[in-house]
């Protein structure tokens, strides 16, 4: 049942262990079968789905709902963990034996260690686990370790030639890194939410950062998250709410665009009909790098980076499109009335058309709270000198003073 506080199913951790109690030994079994002849990890992949459940309680608002995010992740979890152990048989040609899950755990035992998890420690057991795993991250971040360097020879060189041999070595050993994380995001198993016209979702990680993803977005996490790599991908916008870590950055991929923070709030943003990148700090610092350039941008201060690498600082207009909505408002600033047709279908689900298609170069202007459709259409009215109407079952705009032998198409 829903809680009737929270609007979630898990509206509590005594709430979770009750239905992970309950549901326990059919998820085992489900993911026994997954397995095979490794079951015996089925309690531990069976966890590990709940952890992700109660990490997006937010949007699990019925049993329904639950066991279909369980059966996903557990499928999910299965795969992956056949995948770890395929990786561990292959190290050193058999030499490496594992040492962990002599034994299946009970619910008890599951429960612990899932309780232990969610308090922000590490069972002993789940530790040595834990040290496996990066074997996998080896796989994805494998071409790090080929990045060794014999700094000897540099002693020889001038001051210059030594400082340009070191850029170029760094800069070496982080397109390795890239490589390495771009193929980790784009990998067949990553996490992927998407949010549809109208929509806004809130994701929490598994570092515990908070994302805000705007409509028609997709966030892309690596399936190693948060054991050896913090990178995650954006396309559409988003706010972070980023949890600080000393040992590992967190980084947001936009295309060629690679963004790195510790302990920060920024918003992103970049849609496929955008020419430009553009990120705002709203707490903290962030560097952003495009190719062998990196500017670090401070509190309150925002970056545009274009599709052409150019780095620039945004435009008022710019900044108020890519932030406002973070803040409950959309700006749509100066625009023609094809490209605003488009964001009021993206942000408010409105499809909204015109007959008169000479109407698609007038210049509209739009400030309006994101769940206020009522208050989009009438400020293209107001700024374009249209009206909204109907033509058969479509909402459309007219002009409000037609002007003779104007250009006019069928409303299909």
């Amino acid at each position: 049942m829903t809680s009737p506080s929270t609007g979630t199913l898990l509206s509590s951790e005594q709430e979770l262990e009750r239905l992970f109690r309950a549901g326990f030994s059919r998820w085992v079994e489900d993911a026994r079968n997954r397995l095979g002849a490794h079951a015996v990890a089925a309690p531990r992949v069976v966890s590990k789905a709940y952890h992700l459940a109660w990490t997006d309680r937010q949007r699990l608002r019925s049993q329904e709902e639950l066991d279909a995010y369980l059966g996903a992740n557990i499928a999910h979890g299965s795969v992956r963990e056949l995948s770890r152990r395929a990786g561990l048989s292959r190290m050193a040609h058999g030499e490496h034996h594992e040492t962990h899950d002599h034994a299946e755990m009970n619910v008890d035992e599951a429960w612990d260690r899932l309780s232990h998890t969610l308090q922000g420690g590490t069972p002993e057991g789940y530790r040595k686990r834990a040290s496996l795993a990066r074997h996998e991250v080896a796989e994805h971040m494998g071409e790090l370790g080929a990045q060794k360097f014999n700094w000897k020879p540099l002693v020889a060189i001038g001051v210059i030639g030594v400082a340009a041999a070191i850029a170029g070595l760094i800069y070496v050993e982080v397109a390795g890194k890239d490589r390495a994380i771009l193929r980790a995001l784009t990998a067949q198993d990553v996490r992927a939410y998407e949010t549809s016209y109208g929509q806004q979702a809130n994701v929490t990680l598994d570092d515990s950062t908070l994302v805000r993803i705007g409509p028609e977005t997709k966030l892309t996490v690596p399936k190693m998250f948060n054991i050896e790599l913090r990178s995650v991908a954006i396309s559409g916008t988003a706010n972070f709410e980023v949890t600080r870590s000393m040992d590992t950055p967190f980084e947001v991929r936009v295309g060629n665009v690679a963004i790195t923070a510790k302990g920060t709030v920024f918003t992103v943003r970049r849609f496929k009909d955008d020419a430009a990148v553009v990120i705002h700090v709203r707490q903290g610092t962030v560097d952003v790098r495009s190719g062998r350039e990196t500017r670090n941008i401070a509190e309150g201060l925002s970056l545009m980076v274009s599709d052409s690498g150019t780095i620039s600082v945004p435009s008022a207009e710019a900044l108020a499109e890519a932030s406002s909505w973070v803040d409950g408002n959309i700006s749509i600033q100066s625009r023609t009335l094809k490209n605003a047709l488009t964001q009021l279908k993206r942000w408010w689900a409105l499809d909204l058309r015109v007959q008169d298609t000479t109407l698609l170069d007038r210049n509209v202007i739009v400030s309006a709270a994101t769940g206020s459709s009522t208050g989009a259409i009438a400020a293209v009215e107001k700024s374009g000198g249209l009206k909204f109407t109907y033509i058969g079952d479509y909402m459309a705009f007219k002009d409000t003073q037609p002007s003779k032998g104007a250009v006019r198409t069928k409303v299909k």
